[in-house]
């Protein structure tokens, strides 16, 4: 007999969500601390909140936050919007496109990424009570594994008093206050190296990220301290920049105030055309006030002025809020270099095209890419090398001041002042202390060291122990250089209008000061081939003069091989000083 088959049931359908593990792994979404405080700011924008406060609460000794609460004085939640506050995936703006938000997951993904605790307080009047909702996943992880039903639930929103973190601020009428508690993320070294300079980062963030906002007047404040608006175009009036460069500045505004350091416009909001709207290019070079000269791009005001992690850096608003600050790989022509710091670079959007933004959930990690990608790298292949042309003209000017004061070769003559104890000693030619003096001064008059007696002295203490002396001074005639010899101190006069000097040094000169990501291949090369054919003239000049004698090569012999033996020696012994 035959046992007829039995066919077996139906396998039953499992949850595609496995809750309590996915809420532990969605706690690594990426978020650094700033940018998850900046979901919950946006939040109060939103609502239209004027005033705004953010206290990282410290714990263990000030090692640890414990907790961060956010206050602020928007319209508040209406109980139903309460209950939904902490649900994943709900919003009121979902996938809007004329709002900051539009996912329904940032607040709550950042408030995870640091902590298991999420209070919210809501109210819309000053009447009404303070409402309120939790969510502890903790509890409702070890709820799930007990087997409870819905143990990830949000209860209906009940009055409660507000936490004591939260009182100082609390608005007399409507408003919301979030608290993220039980923290387990901000342990000491661990995204900085004590609780207060975690702080100073998130000040120095949010300032930027939401500057349109707090120049339009909206107030944002983070333990406390009132953020100045932190713009990296230098566009805006009474910014962090503008306080600090007060200060720094001698012609301070008389009777107080804050001075405006405006930028040197390059692009302005240049439009991006695009399937579905326009983006827009902006780009600025820094003040001078801020460029100053070459070689401080990193000193004690260019670290405040966080001008180091400007450099190749774009900033990315969208909707009048800052969703990434970053740099672009491969986007600046012939790389980022480090005077690129100085320039400011800005590419404004609207939600519209976010697609070509790669926006994303998480507002971070921003990056065009396609059309978009390629229409910025276009103009940025124009718009940055005029802008470290600029700068190069600027500090050009500015080493052109400074040489005046110290000299156009006073690091070679410098570095060769140890060299010349080494060197043999060639015949003193006296001279009196008159003789003396009234060479230097003639010397301080052919540099343009003789405006008054303070600066001659200065400049004739500077150089009165130097074996030896070089300047650059104009006289007519066709001769190149004038030596003269006081005691054993050479004096050399360079004569700047003679050809070797204009078209062979003084350009050489010129692109030794420049920074390379601002030297085209086409000069660089020019220079290379004109410095070559100078210095073969210059040997087949000197061969002619010494020609130009009966005997010339017997009579110049020890010339020409104390001259060889020296440029020998001098330049094995005196490197990278310029």
């Amino acid at each position: 007999m035959t046992t007829p088959n039995k066919t077996a049931p139906p396998p039953a359908r499992v949850a595609m969500i496995q809750t309590g593990q996915a809420l532990m792994s969605l706690r690594d979404s990426g978020y650094d601390l700033s940018a998850a405080i900046a979901e919950v700011v946006d939040n109060s924008i939103e609502a239209n909140a004027n005033n705004i406060s953010i206290d990282l609460i410290e714990g263990d000794g000030k090692k640890h936050i414990t907790s961060i609460v956010f206050v602020d004085d928007g319209a508040g939640m209406d109980p139903s919007v309460l209950q939904h506050y902490l649900v994943l995936g709900y919003s009121t703006r979902w996938m809007r496109t004329d709002t900051i938000g539009k996912y329904g997951v940032g607040a709550k993904l950042a408030a995870l990424n640091f902590a298991t605790k999420i209070d919210v307080w809501s109210r819309q009047a000053a009447d009404a009570p303070w409402l309120h909702v939790g969510f502890d996943l903790v509890k409702s992880k070890a709820a799930e594994e007990a087997g409870e039903e819905n143990p990830f639930g949000i209860d209906p929103p009940a009055p409660r008093d507000l936490p004591p973190e939260a009182t100082m601020h609390a608005p007399k009428g409507a408003g919301t206050v979030v608290l993220w508690s039980a923290i387990d993320r901000l342990q000491h070294g661990r995204f900085a190296s004590d609780a207060n300079q975690l702080t100073i980062e998130v000040q120095k963030e949010v300032s930027r990220i939401f500057r349109e906002f707090i120049d339009g007047g909206i107030r944002i404040s983070v333990n406390g301290t009132a953020l100045a608006a932190h713009d990296p175009l230098y566009k805006m009036k009474g910014t962090w920049a503008d306080v600090l460069l007060t200060k720094a500045d001698p012609e301070k505004l008389r009777g107080g105030g804050t001075k405006h350091y405006a930028p040197q416009v390059i692009a302005d909001r240049e439009p991006i055309p695009l399937k579905g709207g326009k983006a827009y290019l902006t780009v600025v070079l820094y003040p001078e006030e801020v460029t100053r000269r070459r070689g401080l791009g990193g000193d004690e005001l260019a670290k405040r002025l966080r001008l180091p992690e400007n450099e190749g850096a774009i900033s990315f608003m969208r909707s009048r809020r800052e969703i990434a600050y970053t740099n672009v790989p491969r986007i600046f022509p012939r790389g980022v270099s480090e005077p690129d710091r100085f320039i400011g670079i800005e590419v404004a959007f609207s939600p519209d095209l976010d697609d070509y933004f790669g926006v994303r959930n998480v507002k971070r990690g921003v990056e065009p890419h396609g059309e978009l990608r390629d229409k910025i790298r276009a103009k940025l292949t124009t718009y940055i090398p005029t802008a470290r042309k600029l700068l190069e003209n600027r500090w050009g000017k500015a080493a052109q001041k400074e040489q005046v004061h110290a000299g156009e070769h006073a690091a070679i003559t410098e570095a060769v002042k140890e060299v010349g104890h080494v060197l043999p000693k060639g015949t003193p030619q006296p001279a009196d202390d008159k003789k003396r003096r009234d060479a230097y001064e003639q010397l301080a008059k052919d540099t343009g060291h003789a405006e008054n007696q303070k600066e001659k002295d200065e400049y004739i203490g500077r150089i009165k122990d130097l074996p030896f002396v070089l300047e650059s001074v104009d006289y007519p005639g066709k001769m190149f250089i004038d030596i003269q010899i006081i005691d054993r101190q050479v004096i050399i006069r360079v004569n700047t209008r003679h050809r070797f000097y204009q078209e062979l040094w003084k350009p050489l000169q010129e692109l030794s000061k420049m920074d390379p990501g601002a030297v085209s291949g086409d000069d660089a090369v020019k220079a290379a081939r004109r410095s070559v054919e100078g210095l073969s003239l210059m040997l087949i000049a000197y061969g002619k003069a010494v020609a130009m004698e009966e005997n010339g090569p017997e009579i110049h012999e020890d010339l020409t091989a104390y001259w060889g033996q020296f440029i020998d020696t001098l330049m094995g012994k005196v490197k990278g000083v310029i």
